[in-house]
């Protein structure tokens, strides 16, 4: 909007001249239309006037039709009546032809039945009839307007002219009408409306000036209030509050806006303190924050704290328990852990050096063993050799002696080898229970590792297993052994009596060769026992040497275990928590 009409003033002046402008236009445009009114009822009131001459030639030739008269008769009449035929002050009626002769004119009777008039001019030059007849339309009327000097007024004024054609006479009748009546008229309206324009202008500008006096004092006043409000005022009364008009409406809106404003006001400094507020407990919380990531498990929020923020500090507690608490289980399962992987590691050493003792000892009898069986079955072999001699005892009695000898020496030689089986199966059975005392530590280690150790449980039932078989066959070779050495010494107690019962020999052949084939079986039977005891000794050997290799690999993953649990203690110990019963602890 322009500056020109920024003020209030302005804008009622400028609705006032708008209202002036909008009633000059409408006052303009009635007179206009009053005036085309007056013009058009003018020219109806010519339009009449033809018709009545018209009605009148039509008349007379209707009479020239019947044979009542003449053409020439029926004109001369008829013109008579259009000399006589008057209206207003001045009108006439005139009537010419194609030629522009005239037939009838009351003041200029010089030019009926004359010359043309083709050529008559009106006061400016213009050719009156080349007006005239210019305006015809399709149904033979004119309607035209030309400037004469008014006889009454003796000025020139413009005059209408209306004419039509009758045909059967080939006249043109016409009539005019000055139309100064009109103009007086209308310039009566002028002035009339112009001294109307003049009052309403007055009205609405005195009108104007009492509304701007009494409105533009209390709107000023508002607006110094908005002012002062602007500037931070909320206190001071708003004017004009009890106004009944739109200003008291306003002033109402100004203090509902002021009121507005004080309770914006209070809520910004409760903004304000709600904002310290909070940021204070920002501030609390990212410090507590701060050393609960830094492993502090002891941190809790104790401070005063607003009611909204009161659940998030309880909150906070809570979860900060609740993680130091299964920390606290996690440290204690992670001791735990420690400690069994450390008495698991201890016992899965010794095991490995006790399991490597037997596989050395398992080793050392294995080969005792091939020994005590190729001295066995060579004591079988001397028995068979023997029991040969033996039958050839009678043929070779003069050798019996030396036989004798021979036979005592052979007996001392099993003799010795029966202590030394003895010793063997005394060997056998400590080892067999040794074994069987590794295979039950084996066990209860295998039980104190859980799952884990299960496949232990399994080998140690294994070498339990196969300590029992050890020890019955143990338990057998010493009950062969017993009785071939019982055997070997009843041999030796012959062999030794041999020398002074030689006459007895041929008596007591038969029974010492049963004797002898006796102990050759028996000694084919140890030889058969020592063959079992050795493959039995030598798979318990292979699974000693396998037992040695899983506890090398379980100690390997019991290092392992260890090292893990080490790792995850030192994780775990830089969370600094509370203990129940002690004070706190925090693992560097």
């Amino acid at each position: 909007m322009p500056a020109l009409f920024s003020s209030l003033s302005a804008r009622i002046y400028a609705l006032v001249a708008l209202a002036v402008v909008a009633s000059a236009s409408l006052t303009y445009f009635l007179l206009d239309r009053a005036s085309n009114e007056a013009y058009d009822l003018r020219m109806g009131e010519l339009r009449h006037v033809t018709d009545i001459a018209r009605s009148h030639l039509e008349a007379y030739n209707a009479r020239v039709e019947a044979g009542e008269m003449t053409l020439a008769e029926a004109k001369t009449a008829a013109a008579q009546i259009l000399n006589d035929l008057r209206f207003g002050d001045n009108g006439y009626v005139y009537a010419f032809d194609s030629n522009i002769v005239y037939a009838v004119h009351p003041f200029r009777p010089q030019w009926v039945g004359a010359e043309s008039q083709r050529d008559l001019k009106d006061v400016y030059g213009n050719k009156i009839f080349d007006t005239i007849l210019g305006s015809l339309d399709a149904e033979g009327h004119s309607e035209s307007t030309i400037y004469f000097e008014n006889p009454t007024t003796k000025e020139v004024e413009p005059k209408l002219t209306y004419a039509q054609y009758y045909q059967p006479w080939d006249w043109y009748l016409g009539t005019g009408a000055y139309v100064n009546d009109i103009e007086a008229d209308i310039a009566q309206m002028r002035i009339e409306a112009l001294i109307g324009l003049g009052v309403v202008l007055a009205i609405l500008v005195g009108v104007s000036a009492l509304i701007l006096r009494a409105t533009l004092p209390p709107l000023n006043a508002l607006k110094a209030r908005m002012a002062s409000m602007a500037d931070g005022d909320l206190d001071s009364d708003v004017p004009s509050m009890k106004d009944r008009s739109e200003i008291g409406q306003m002033a109402q809106a100004v203090a509902n806006f002021r009121d507005g404003l004080q309770m914006q006001a209070a809520l910004e400094e409760e903004a304000r303190i709600k904002n310290e507020e909070r940021q204070r407990v920002v501030g609390i919380l990212s410090q507590r924050l701060a050393r609960f990531a830094q492993g502090d498990l002891t941190v809790r929020v104790d401070d005063a704290m607003p009611e909204e923020f009161r659940q998030v500090a309880e909150d906070f507690n809570a979860t900060v328990t609740q993680i130091s608490d299964l920390m606290r289980h996690i440290l204690s399962g992670v001791d735990r852990i420690e400690s069994e992987s450390e008495a698991l590691d201890a016992s899965s050493r010794e095991l490995g050096m006790r399991t490597e003792t037997q596989a050395a000892s398992l080793e050392e009898t294995s080969a005792a063993l091939t020994e005590l069986s190729a001295s066995v079955r060579s004591s079988a072999e001397e028995s068979r050799a023997a029991s040969d001699r033996v039958k050839q005892a009678s043929e070779r009695t003069e050798r019996g002696a030396q036989v004798v000898r021979r036979t005592i020496e052979a007996m001392r030689g099993i003799e010795e080898s029966s202590q030394k089986i003895s010793s063997i199966t005394s060997l056998i059975d400590d080892i067999a229970f040794q074994t069987s005392l590794l295979a039950l530590n084996a066990g209860v280690e295998a039980a104190r590792a859980g799952e884990a150790g299960r496949g232990f449980a399994v080998v140690a039932g294994e070498v339990r297993a196969l300590a029992g078989k050890s020890s019955d066959a143990a338990r057998e070779i010493a009950e062969l052994i017993t009785n071939a050495s019982r055997e070997v010494e009843t041999g030796v107690s012959l062999a030794r009596d041999s020398g002074t019962a030689l006459d007895e020999i041929n008596e007591h052949i038969l029974a010492i060769s049963e004797t002898v084939s006796a102990l050759a079986e028996a000694a084919r039977e140890q030889s058969t026992g020592l063959s079992e005891i050795t493959s039995a000794a030598d798979q318990l050997d292979q699974v000693t040497q396998q037992n040695a290799a899983m506890f090398e690999e379980t100690s390997a993953a019991t290092q392992r275990l260890r090292d893990e649990a080490n790792v995850l203690a030192q994780n775990a110990r830089q969370f600094q928590v509370e203990h129940k019963g002690s004070p706190l602890r925090r693992a560097s």
